[in-house]
């Protein structure tokens, strides 16, 4: 059975992050053998939206066999709120994320 993971979209962009690169770049290489399924929800769509082209780009090449969707549910609510309140989010991240939920 593959690994899970969830990445957002600041995952995505670590691989342009001289910070992150090696490893972000080292996990996408593994996402793109195949050895992991990566699970994105409805924000992470609506986050992309306003992404630069290289980061929709990178996200594209992920195999499409590789991705599944989360539902949004009460506990992506709990949690999207959570991130809201804590001021952990930027002013355009929180506006989608109030209009989606």
């Amino acid at each position: 059975m593959k690994q899970r993971v969830y990445i957002d979209t600041s995952v995505i962009g670590g691989y342009f992050d001289q910070e992150f690169e090696l490893a972000t770049k080292q996990l996408f290489q593994r996402i793109i053998n195949g050895d992991f399924t990566v699970h994105f929800s409805d924000v992470n769509e609506a986050e992309l939206i306003l992404a630069p082209a290289h980061i929709r780009e990178l996200k594209n090449s992920i195999p499409s066999d590789c991705i599944r969707y989360i539902e949004i549910d009460s506990d992506v609510e709990f949690l999207a709120q959570s991130y809201i309140l804590g001021k952990a989010l930027g002013k355009q991240v929180k506006m989608m994320l109030t209009i989606l939920l």
